[in-house]
């Protein structure tokens, strides 16, 4: 083999070490940067979550509220009836 066929080997595998280590440099910087989002994502919804329980709380509350009403408008309801 001569000089220059040797420079031809090298800087094929040069360019072959390139093609195959850029698209894993990418994709590992992109596989951070979803597995950053995943985490925040994950935060926002147990902070939903929390909000939520609370909220349907307060609505059954009401809605336990609003019956006993009901109930207690219905009986005087009745007593007028039966009048």
């Amino acid at each position: 083999m001569q000089e220059w066929d040797i420079v031809g080997v090298i800087a094929t595998l040069v360019a072959l070490f390139a093609a195959v280590v850029t698209p894993m440099i990418k994709l590992t910087l992109a596989i951070g940067k979803l597995t950053t989002a995943m985490e925040q994502l994950e935060k926002n919804i147990e902070c939903l979550t929390a909000g939520n329980r609370v909220a349907h709380e307060r609505i059954w509350d009401h809605a336990r509220e609003q019956s006993v009403q009901i109930s207690d408008h219905e009986a005087r309801i009745r007593v007028m009836e039966e009048t």
